[in-house]
C-alpha cells in the first residue's frame, strides 16, 4: 500500500475510509443548501449544526465559536485581513517560524502602516520573556503557532497568552492572540478554552480528512471579515457551506485518538536509529510532536529527496508549502538558530496513525545508506 511508504503527513494525509464514506453519504443524503428554507435546506442545516457541535465539543468550546472555511490558509487570512479595517495601524508580533500563510502577510501589513516585530525561536521555541518585552501599548495582535510544521516543536501557548492578558490589564484594552493549530489538531490533547486564545486555525487534510476544508475558532465572533458574501457562518466566511466536506472533516477529527502511543513509538525508534548512525536530528528532544521528525545530512535536501522519491519514498525538504517558494523552509530553520548548512540539508519525515515502524526504519536505513555512499 502507498501509505506504507508515505512519510509526508505534515504536508497532507491520506483520507481515511470513514471520512471518505461520510463525504459520499452526505453528498447523497443532504442535497439542500443549508441556507434554504425548504425541507431539504432545513435538513442540511441541522446536519451542519450537528457537525459544528461535535467539532466544538472536541476542542472544549462553544459551537457558536467555530466557523468552517476552505482551509487553514483562509482562516488565517480572515484574521489578518481584518486588520486592514483598522482606522489607524498598530503593532503586530509574530514568530519567525510561523507558517508561510502567516508570514506572507508581513509585506502587505507593513505597506498599510502596521509595525511588525518578529520573534526568533532558538532551538524551535519562542522565548516568552522576549514576547513580553516586545508588547507595547500599540500591540493589537500576537501570532504564535502551537506546533511547528518543520521540526515539530511545541510552543507554551498557555504561558504566552497569560503574558498577553497581563499586558491587556496594564494597557486597558484587548490584544488578539492567534495560534495556528494545524499540526496540533487530532494529534495532541488541548482545550482552546483552557488555552484562552482569541483565534485558532485548523485544516482537514492534516488529519485524514478531505482537502479544501478547514475551520476557524473565534472566542468572540465579532471579527470584521474583509470578504463579504451571503452572510453564511455569521458573516465571518460567506459562501454556501461545503456540507459533505464539513461532515467528513468532523468524522476525521472524531476518529483521531487524543494521544497515540504507536506514533510515539515509531518516532522514538526512528530518531534513535538516526542518532546511532551519526545523522543529526533537528527536531528538539523535549516539548515536541511525535508526528514530525526533521534531520539534516551533508547531502543537499533536494538531492536526497529526489533519490528517495526515485525509490518510492514520500518525504519532503522542510515543509511542502516551502518547497513551492525556494528558501522558505531554510529560513525557518535559520530562525531557530541552525546553520545555513544544516538548513540546506534538512529532510522532514512526518508520521500519522497509519504509519508503520518497519517501513519507518526501512526509510531510515535508505537515508543512512545514501549518506554513506555520498
Amino acid at each position: 500500500m502507498l501509505s506504507e511508504y508515505y512519510f509526508d503527513n505534515a504536508a497532507t494525509t491520506i483520507i481515511s475510509e470513514s471520512a471518505l464514506r461520510t463525504y459520499n453519504e452526505t453528498c447523497l443524503e443532504y442535497m439542500g443548501n443549508p441556507s434554504a428554507n425548504h425541507r431539504e435546506g432545513q435538513k442540511a442545516h441541522r446536519r451542519l449544526e450537528e457537525c459544528r457541535e461535535a467539532f466544538a465539543s472536541r476542542l472544549g468550546v462553544k459551537s457558536s465559536q467555530i466557523f468552517f472555511t476552505s482551509g487553514a490558509t483562509e482562516s488565517i487570512s480572515i484574521v489578518l485581513s481584518s486588520l486592514l479595517w483598522a482606522k489607524s495601524p498598530g503593532h503586530i508580533i509574530m514568530s519567525q517560524i510561523e507558517h508561510e500563510a502567516v508570514l506572507s502577510w508581513i509585506g502587505l501589513l507593513k505597506e498599510k502602516g502596521w509595525k511588525i516585530t518578529t520573534l526568533r525561536a532558538k532551538g524551535g521555541f519562542v522565548d516568552p520573556a522576549e514576547l513580553e518585552e516586545s508588547i507595547t501599548e500599540a500591540t493589537r495582535l500576537v501570532a504564535v503557532m502551537m506546533v511547528n510544521n518543520v521540526t515539530g516543536s511545541i510552543q507554551d501557548i498557555g504561558s504566552m497568552v497569560k503574558i498577553v492578558r497581563k499586558k491587556e490589564s496594564e494597557f486597558g484594552r484587548k490584544i488578539f492572540f492567534f495560534s495556528d493549530c494545524v499540526q496540533a489538531l487530532g494529534k495532541l490533547p488541548f482545550s482552546l478554552r483552557e488555552l484562552d486564545v482569541d483565534g485558532a486555525s485548523f485544516s482537514s487534510h492534516k488529519i485524514a480528512g478531505p482537502r479544501g476544508i478547514g475551520a476557524l475558532y473565534l472566542k468572540r465572533g465579532d471579527i470584521q471579515s474583509l470578504a463579504r458574501a451571503g452572510g453564511q457562518e455569521k458573516g465571518v466566511r460567506g459562501g454556501t457551506e461545503n456540507l459533505p466536506a464539513i461532515a467528513s472533516f468532523t468524522r476525521a477529527l472524531l476518529d483521531c485518538p487524543e494521544t497515540s502511543s504507536d506514533v510515539e513509538m515509531i518516532y522514538e525508534h526512528t530518531r534513535r536509529k538516526f542518532e546511532e548512525n551519526g545523522i543529526k536530528v533537528l527536531s528538539p528532544d523535549h516539548d515536541r510532536s511525535p508526528y514530525v521528525l526533521s534531520i539534516t545530512t551533508e547531502l543537499p535536501s533536494e538531492v536526497l529527496t529526489r533519490m528517495l522519491i526515485d525509490e518510492g519514498w514520500c518525504v519532503s525538504s522542510g515543509s511542502a508549502c516551502s518547497n513551492n517558494a525556494k528558501g522558505k523552509g531554510e529560513g525557518v530553520l535559520q530562525a531557530m538558530g541552525f546553520s545555513a548548512r544544516d538548513s540546506k540539508g534538512a529532510i522532514r519525515i512526518s508520521f500519522f496513525h497509519y504509519s508503520r515502524l518497519d517501513r519507518a526504519l526501512e526509510l531510515a536505513d535508505a537515508i543512512i545508506r545514501k549518506v554513506r555512499e555520498f
